[in-house]
């Protein structure tokens, strides 16, 4: 999240862990990667998300929970700067609650894509995606530090950016069953998702800070909730409270079926994974760290194998064994990276990987930005050739890895998003 959600990019460079950035790097390639190729014609069942309503993941699924991991790992050390630098808790409550609106907002934009009407909106549907993602940049694009008339552009470059948020908001229609609609929330898209786990996952941290047990707990009761949710303890609570419409509210739009708490049990178990890199963790040493880690997705995976049978697997719908053997393989991934980079020092096979991990919101949204631009100039080449089978598969990594490329030229240009 640099990074829409918070990343070691907010710590000082004595605590970055370097292993947790190509890690970072690491998810945004492939997420980009798998985004693109499941999109195109005749490619193997395992290169895709797994179907709905089949008890089983790919490494595709995956792919967002090891970024959710990666979110939780980052909180330790980017909050624990700020509340050790002096910031007092409310401001720092306030950073968190800005970051997470922001995550909101263009997540909102974004789920809203796909049923964009350009008939009833009045503009082609790749222009308004291209002038919302260029607002994008200009709202939350990281200026650099000036006084005086430079400081002014900038301000007017992020006013110009909101206006245009605002306009393309007002002129949106899309299309549904029941007719012609405004922009709606639906499910906040892949970045609220993150913006809401991030939320629950700075209080789960601001509550417990190092306490390990306390951490352990909170990730046994996001992962309870969604069981209680799907057993209808949201309905019992609002008749209980007398609020039934209340809460079926706050269960649909904020709770979304329990995914929240899924997905911050996630990040959870990524907050407990980088708390053995604090002082005072009983991981004193590099070779504990790596057993630990290890004892802990053991744990992971023996929940989410003996949970299973009640639920099964499913990306879908947050299934507790999907969470914790998404959470379980990311500590399995990590503790290699670890030993690989930080331990041995292997660090230059991870080159390509850097701009996605140093600007991954950038990186997330440059396909759709080329994509769109290349409909705004009626290209459509892409969409006729390499589009099916083992030269798709091609395509789509030379295009992943294209967009980190072009991710790293405009980071060297001052393109570098941070909400």
């Amino acid at each position: 999240m640099m990074l829409a959600v918070p990343g070691l990019c907010d710590a000082s460079s004595r605590d970055r862990v370097l292993s947790i950035d190509i890690f970072r790097g690491l998810t945004i390639f492939t997420m980009v990667f798998v985004n693109d190729v499941g999109k195109l014609r005749e490619i193997p069942p395992w290169m895709r998300h797994a179907r709905p309503g089949t008890d089983a993941m790919t490494f595709v699924d995956l792919v967002f929970p090891a970024f959710l991991f990666i979110v939780g790992m980052s909180i330790p050390f980017a909050l624990g700067r700020r509340l050790s630098s002096g910031q007092s808790p409310l401001r720092v409550a306030a950073h968190v609650v800005v970051r997470t609106l922001a995550l909101l907002i263009v997540g909102v934009f974004m789920v809203n894509m796909p049923r964009f009407d350009p008939g009833a909106a009045g503009m082609s549907k790749a222009l308004w995606v291209l002038l919302v993602y260029l607002s994008v940049i200009l709202v939350w694009n990281v200026y650099p530090r000036r006084q005086g008339g430079g400081h002014r552009l900038f301000i007017a470059l992020r006013l110009a950016g909101a206006a245009g948020l605002g306009i393309l908001a007002a002129v949106y229609r899309g299309t549904e069953a029941n007719g012609t609609t405004w922009m709606q929330t639906s499910w906040w898209g892949i970045l609220g998702l993150i913006g809401w786990a991030y939320l629950v996952t700075c209080i789960t941290y601001s509550v417990f800070r190092r306490q390990t047990a306390g951490l352990v707990g909170a990730l046994a009761l996001l992962v309870a909730m969604w069981i209680g949710d799907k057993a209808g303890a949201f309905t019992l609570l609002g008749e209980r409270l007398h609020m039934p419409g209340v809460m079926a509210h706050i269960r649909n739009y904020v709770w979304l079926g329990g995914h929240i708490g899924a997905h911050s049990a996630v990040a959870v178990a990524g907050v407990i994974v980088a708390s053995l890199f604090l002082d005072g963790s009983p991981a004193a040493t590099p070779r504990k760290r790596i057993v630990w880690i290890l004892v802990f997705a053991g744990m992971l995976f023996a929940g989410g194998f003996l949970l299973r049978p009640l639920y099964g697997i499913s990306k879908n719908d947050a299934t507790p064994t999907w969470c914790l053997y998404s959470a379980g393989l990311s500590c399995l991934i990590y503790v290699v990276l670890y030993w690989l980079v930080d331990l041995h020092g292997r660090t230059a096979w991870a080159f390509f990987l850097r701009p996605a991990g140093a600007n991954p919101l950038l990186a997330y949204i440059l396909p759709d930005v080329v994509y769109s631009l290349l409909a705004v100039a009626g290209v459509t080449y892409h969409r006729t050739h390499w589009n099916a089978g083992a030269t798709a598969v091609v395509r789509s990594l030379v295009f992943a890895l294209a967009v980190v490329a072009l991710t790293g030229l405009l980071g060297r240009l001052r393109v570098r998003l941070h909400v």
